[in-house]
């Protein structure tokens, strides 16, 4: 029975259905309450509810709860209450639910957040150690490894690290939990070390069959991210800030009138009068976006409800270049204007001359398409601006790479940076 309960989530795990029950799932795991079929009932419409950020909606669902006697309303209020950015009645709610089920992973993800939004870092790492004890899942290392910021954090995060995992130097880890390590050393400025884990990696898995990969859920449809676009497009246009699409995004704009199917977030560009910082504060007021771990400041990366991933990039104007960057890369366009056009259903500003932009940055045969299509190998307008995080990449590519020409790909362009592959 569990092989055909594996194989039917496999086969359908991106549908919206499927994935509101094992946010479910993730939700009633570690709580004590037994529950009939009504509670189930609210738990999928709050799901529903959260996908189109409506809090009078998640705010009724949630009494309706708590009058069952269900202290998931609690933690519904709160995540609510985050999403609106009131944090200290988040953690005030939160505190309730916690009290019921001091051990629930999802809760102390939510309580860490809060304690990080109110600046107590130290709090927040307290209440994820405390998880380790309770709970397998590798999204707490991710958690921990977004705490990193220093050198002395990493050395304890390692010191915290080797004492779940005293083996990592010498067997494979698994995919994303090898990612939260590098995570917490790039985030330190170790790249050095994160090159090294990603080498071992590649040269462990190559002996070892079925190395587990990233399980991570596409999240991805049309209508989520159109939702998510236009959400993104009344708050800053609410703060008067002006945006426009780029990349991908306005790629399907121009030749497919729709985003792109293959895509798996959303570009947008905004100019270098904001900073990221700027961003994050203006868009935790809306309601319907987590803002991520700031990695770059160039980059801003926010997750609508919905579950749609959108990449806010600093666009910054020099003489005759304007240019972006994300981390290990950077792309160069010709100075540009914005017009507007529409799309999915609303105005936005696009790149005027959008044919040079296009050319610029896929080619001149943009208008075909190409599903393997890689931003950090194929655009001729990018610039490698740290090497070490490159070559990371590459390791990580080849590692999670399904398909072998493709994987022969970046094995081909590690060679030519040096690397033995």
């Amino acid at each position: 029975m569990k092989p055909l309960r594996s194989a039917l989530i496999s086969k359908y795990q991106h549908a919206p259905f499927v994935q509101r029950c094992l946010q479910i799932k993730h939700h009633i795991a570690g709580t004590r309450q037994t529950r009939g079929v009504h509670a189930y009932l609210y738990l999928y419409q709050m799901a529903q509810a959260f996908e189109t950020a409506d809090h009078v909606a998640i705010h009724q669902l949630a009494d309706k709860m708590l009058q069952k006697g269900d202290p998931l309303g609690h933690l519904y209020l709160a995540k609510s209450h985050l999403l609106t950015n009131d944090n200290e009645q988040a953690k005030a709610v939160l505190s309730r639910f916690l009290a019921e089920n001091p051990h629930h992973a999802e809760a102390t993800y939510l309580l860490a957040e809060i304690y990080v939004r109110l600046s107590d870092k130290a709090a927040a790492w307290q209440c994820l150690q405390e998880l380790l004890a309770h709970s397998k899942r590798g999204k707490t290392w991710q958690h921990l490894s977004n705490l990193v910021d220093t050198p002395s954090e990493f050395e304890r995060f390692c010191t915290l690290f080797a004492g779940y995992f005293p083996d990592y130097q010498t067997k494979a880890l698994p995919f994303d939990i090898a990612s939260h390590l590098s995570n917490a050393a790039t985030r330190a400025g170790d790249t050095g070390f994160a090159l090294e884990l990603w080498r071992r990696q590649y040269r462990l898995g190559e002996q070892v069959k079925n190395l587990q990969k990233s399980t991570a859920l596409k999240q991805y449809t049309d209508k989520k991210a159109a939702a998510a676009l236009a959400a993104l497009k009344q708050c800053l246009d609410h703060q008067q800030v002006e945006f426009f699409l780029i990349s991908g995004t306005l790629l399907g704009c121009i030749r497919e009138g729709k985003l792109l199917g293959h895509d798996k977030d959303i570009d947008v560009g905004v100019w270098e009068t904001h900073t990221v910082q700027d961003l994050a504060r203006m868009i935790r007021q809306s309601g319907c976006f987590y803002i991520l771990p700031i990695y770059s400041q160039d980059i801003l990366v926010v997750r609508h409800v919905s579950g749609i991933t959108i990449d806010i990039f600093i666009h910054h104007r020099d003489d005759g270049d304007y240019w972006h960057a994300g981390g290990k890369t950077k792309w160069s366009n010709s100075p540009f204007e914005l017009t507007y056009r529409r799309f999915l259903g609303q105005e936005y500003l696009i790149p005027k001359d959008y044919g040079q932009y296009l050319t610029e940055n896929y080619g001149a045969d943009w208008q075909i398409p190409k599903t393997d299509f890689d931003s950090a190998l194929d655009t001729p307008n990018v610039h490698i601006i740290s090497e070490q995080e490159f070559i990371i990449y590459l390791y990580k590519k080849i590692i999670s790479a399904a398909h072998s020409d493709r994987r022969n790909r970046y094995i081909k362009t590690l060679r030519l940076y040096g690397e033995n592959v």
